[in-house]
């Protein structure tokens, strides 16, 4: 096979498709291109017949994403193939090579990184390094202040566990320089479903991000900086939705009032469309007197911005808000005292049946389909 170019078979997700079939070819194998949801190309050879996916990526293949496959060639449409093939262009993250690790001698899925003129499989040597299908309209979501802490990387990945839980998949983009949202919980999130291929949250950084490095990813979530410049203007444009936290307390109603109204006024200047939701974090009881006087301050503060901007919505928090809960609290302890152990999880646990959070971000989720989704979310 004639050499083919670096740039040129790298360059988007069909052109390494098409590499990957040359590949596959000049090695016997019959190629079928299908681009299917868990598979992108069936391969036969002999008595062999493999599925293969093929990952674009401008950074390394991490846990979730070989994990999701590895669920898929469990289930009933995967077990007709007798081999997985993963093949993809920027190797393999920490713990996916930690995975394939554990799998030994003659596993049933092969992993593989796309050079000029073979597949280097590392398999056996998972340290090794490397030398489509219609797009599926993306959801955007920013979590934006322009001030920190008041939650916004809690709420991006716990929003995108929602997203995830009804059966999504979400790429989260960390566009803070303090990659709080990395720090939190790593690479991402898999969730596995009995008898199926469950849902994956993958992380992102700013670099690393492509709409082709994440093609079954129905909605993405922005964790921005809260520097509003920081954040790239393309990814702002397209927010389809824009979540604000804030807090709900006496002497930070007015405060917050006006930072929000700053952080409105930066995120008009380039995207006049977005849908922009004021969320109460850290949400705490209180008398219903105190609720009264509370919600008068809080519905005041933003008057001015909803008699000018129709698509502004300040968040009911008797309807939905995010409650503080020892969940969150304890989740964000583990997090900090073991920054070294890898982590894939959120604070969803069910603790006697219950589980504050991930009610919250459920509600939130569908509050945003009820008020401004107009069947986006679910048009299928």
């Amino acid at each position: 096979m004639p050499p083919s170019s670096e740039a040129s078979f790298t360059k988007d997700f069909v052109h390494f498709e098409q590499h990957v079939v040359k590949l596959f070819q000049t090695e016997g194998w019959t190629v079928e291109i299908v681009n299917q949801a868990s598979y992108d190309l069936i391969v036969k050879k002999d008595n062999q017949l493999g599925a293969v996916q093929v990952k674009w990526l401008k950074s390394p293949v991490q846990k979730p994403q070989l994990s999701k496959f590895v669920d898929f060639l469990d289930t009933n449409a995967g077990r007709k193939f007798n081999q997985g093939f993963f093949i993809t262009t920027q190797g393999y993250g920490g713990s996916a090579r930690a995975l394939i690790r554990t799998w030994g001698q003659n596993p049933k899925l092969l992993c593989g990184i796309g050079a000029p003129n073979e597949i280097i499989w590392i398999n056996d040597n998972p340290d090794r390094s490397a030398p489509e299908p219609p797009k599926l309209d993306k959801i955007y979501f920013g979590v934006f202040t322009c001030k920190g802490g008041v939650g916004k990387t809690t709420v991006a990945a716990h929003l995108a566990g929602a997203f995830a839980l009804q059966g999504f998949n979400v790429a989260l983009v960390d566009l803070d320089p303090e990659k709080n949202l990395q720090k939190l919980i790593g690479d991402g999130v898999y969730l596995p479903k009995p008898q199926s291929v469950g849902e994956s949250i993958e992380v992102y950084d700013r670099e690393a991000w492509d709409e082709d490095a994440a093609r079954d990813s129905k909605i993405v979530i922005c964790d921005c900086s809260p520097a509003f410049e920081r954040n790239p203007e393309e990814l702002v444009k397209k927010f389809d939705y824009c979540i604000i936290p804030t807090t709900f307390n006496p002497l930070g109603i007015n405060k917050h009032g006006q930072v929000i109204k700053d952080t409105v006024t930066d995120i008009r200047k380039v995207n006049t469309t977005a849908h922009l939701f004021v969320l109460v974090n850290n949400f705490r009881p209180t008398t219903k007197r105190q609720m009264q006087i509370l919600k008068g301050v809080f519905f005041d503060a933003y008057e001015e911005i909803k008699a000018k901007d129709e698509k502004f919505h300040c968040i009911e928090p008797e309807q939905v808000c995010i409650r503080s809960s020892d969940q969150l609290y304890y989740w964000g302890i583990h997090c900090l005292e073991n920054p070294e152990v890898p982590r894939s999880e959120l604070a969803f646990k069910l603790i006697g049946g219950k589980c504050k959070p991930r009610e919250d971000f459920i509600d939130l989720a569908d509050y945003i389909e009820r008020v401004a989704g107009l069947g986006i979310l679910r048009h299928e």
